[in-house]
């Protein structure tokens, strides 16, 4: 159905993936929009909506969503569209020279991360706190940047932030932080230095072996409208919804197209066996309902690491006309 004159024309930025795809396309058209989708990185949008609110609808962060939740005066209304997961055992890396052998030996250690409150971190922090004793009060935290919401950390706490001239994978290497939690690869290690190594050696069987066990795929991103757009357009946030599941569902059935592969992937139709197995049909799952374990453990953790000053319920992470679909 093409769209209206009428039809009022609202903002999107988004990361560049397939679940959107169809959206860009136009092959999916929210009902009643004119949705006009930029493509850009998460972390630009994160930025930009979090200091300016520059977009009507965009990606957010969860670990920022639940700050802003928590502070009872959140100026986004949240959709349960999940547009990105991921598993976080392979962001855990340490020098060699460090003593640190296991999970366990991070304790008292100084320990870069790229931005407190980022929600990868919040996941693989309250991970090692659950599963390996992790006290993150005994850590000396070093930050390449202030958190793009102002997260007061939790008591005794000590963390302190990398100077211009200073970066992550440099500290790594030469050892003047004993670990990292960096969910980008850092260049020491991609380049093969003999001075840092991964503390899950085997991520992806600690990976699969923690879904095994617990059943949770990390959340890491939803999609958030701005609470003054939303009142102007009540009913613009589930038809916006409902569009991003039908996306979500076309780029499903893509992906298990054996004809011509959605994705440069070799053996694409054996993984999307694999993981059909593993996961279920609904491998990637939208939904507040279909994902509350996922969703209680984050904001569990969110709150233990001073994102929120209480422990949220997930039902004020998003508007109730989305919250059961």
């Amino acid at each position: 159905m093409g769209k209206s004159t009428t039809d009022p024309s609202l903002s999107a930025a988004f990361g560049n993936y397939d679940r959107i795809y169809p959206l860009q396309t136009g092959a999916v058209r929210a009902k009643g929009i004119d949705l006009r989708i930029q493509t850009l990185s998460p972390t630009e949008i994160f930025r930009r909506m979090c200091s300016g609110f520059e977009f009507d609808v965009a990606e957010m962060s969860m670990g920022a969503h639940a700050y802003l939740a928590g502070t009872g005066d959140n100026p986004f209304v949240g959709m349960p569209a999940f547009l990105s997961r991921a598993f976080r055992h392979g962001m855990v890396y340490a020098n060699v020279a460090s003593g640190i052998q296991r999970p366990e030996d991070l304790n008292g250690k100084r320990i870069a991360i790229r931005e407190w409150g980022m929600t990868a971190v919040v996941w693989i922090v309250g991970i090692l706190a659950e599963e390996h004793g992790f006290d993150l009060r005994s850590v000396e935290w070093v930050a390449e940047l202030a958190p793009r919401v102002p997260i007061e950390m939790p008591e005794r706490t000590r963390i302190r932030y990398m100077q211009p001239k200073e970066d992550l994978s440099t500290l790594l290497e030469s050892g003047a932080v004993d670990a990292a939690l960096i969910h980008q690869v850092p260049a020491c290690f991609e380049n093969g230095s003999p001075r840092v190594r991964r503390v899950f050696p085997d991520y992806v069987a600690a990976e699969r072996d923690y879904y095994a066990r617990t059943g949770i795929h990390p959340i890491m991103h939803c999609v958030v409208m701005r609470r003054d757009v939303h009142k102007r357009y009540p009913r613009a946030l589930a038809n916006i919804y409902e569009a991003l599941c039908q996306a979500r569902r076309q780029a499903m059935m893509s992906l298990r197209d054996a004809g011509a592969y959605s994705a440069m992937i070799p053996f694409l139709p054996a993984i999307m066996d694999e993981t059909v197995r593993r996961f279920g049909d609904d491998y990637w799952s939208y939904g507040m309902e279909h994902n509350r374990r996922d969703l209680e453990r984050l904001v569990t953790y969110a709150h233990q690491q001073g994102l929120t000053p209480r422990l949220l319920a997930i039902e004020e992470l998003f508007h109730e006309s989305v919250q059961q679909g």
